[in-house]
């Protein structure tokens, strides 16, 4: 019992300590492998089709492998899959193959199954998290095998509300960052990020040296970063900056 504290408690700290998305991501999947699972996918459930960029800003964790999360993405599968059409109407976690044999669009199972495995990503379980106000987030864990008895499946989900708390704190923090620079200090952070100098951003921009440098104070400051360095680091693990 004391040591699976301590490893709860280490993983409660990592999520705590986490810088943003990726960091939180990299705690899901570090505890997913225990359980034979290597990926991840999560976010804000739809309760509809939608545009694809709407699905963008509702994916808070994607670690997928690069040929499959590129189908997945451009072929808009999310809308095809078994997982989806079961989180419409169900708030319990399940499993992969639960999704698949509760699924009546039998091409849909086929497609997806099909495909996913040519990946390596033929099991998986999926946390469906209530939101407050009837919302719902869910993440599925994925891999080529599947090692989950009750106990396993009980961390998965502790992991993945914990998570998803986090998650959704970044993201209101990078919305409410992004929202407070002006277009200019957004302009100065963004050619900083590429390596510019004040000077060269002053040129860039048609301002002076010392105007990009109050802008890049008040970025610093409105971001808590102690450096221009470490502004950009904080605008890029909260995809301030893409």
């Amino acid at each position: 019992m004391e040591r699976a504290l301590e490893r709860t408690w280490r993983v409660i700290e990592e999520i705590e300590r986490s810088s943003g998305l990726i960091d939180v991501e990299d705690c899901l999947v570090d505890v997913a492998r225990d359980f034979g699972l290597t990926c991840v996918f999560g976010g804000l459930v739809p309760s509809a089709p939608m545009a694809p960029a709407n699905v963008r800003e509702r994916t808070l964790f994607q670690r997928l492998p690069a040929g499959w999360a590129e189908r997945y993405n451009g072929r808009g599968y999310l809308f095809r899959d078994p997982i989806f059409h079961r989180l419409q109407h169900e708030r319990v976690p399940f499993s992969w193959e639960d999704a698949y044999g509760s699924c009546e669009r039998t091409d849909d199972v086929s497609l997806i199954r099909g495909e996913a495995s040519e990946f390596g990503l033929r099991a998986g379980y999926v946390v469906p998290i209530a939101l407050l106000g009837n919302g719902l987030a869910a993440i599925s864990f994925g891999g080529d095998r599947a090692s989950l008895d009750p106990a396993a499946t009980s961390a998965l989900g502790f992991l993945a509300s914990y998570a998803i708390g986090r998650a959704l704190q970044h993201t209101f923090v990078r919305k409410r960052s992004l929202g407070s620079l002006t277009v200019r200090e957004y302009e100065c952070l963004q050619w900083a990020s590429e390596g510019k100098t004040d000077w060269e951003i002053a040129i860039i921009l048609g301002i002076s040296r010392p105007t990009v440098t109050k802008h890049l104070q008040a970025i610093r400051e409105k971001l808590g970063a102690v450096t221009k360095g470490h502004a950009i680091a904080i605008a890029l693990r909260n995809k301030i900056l893409r």
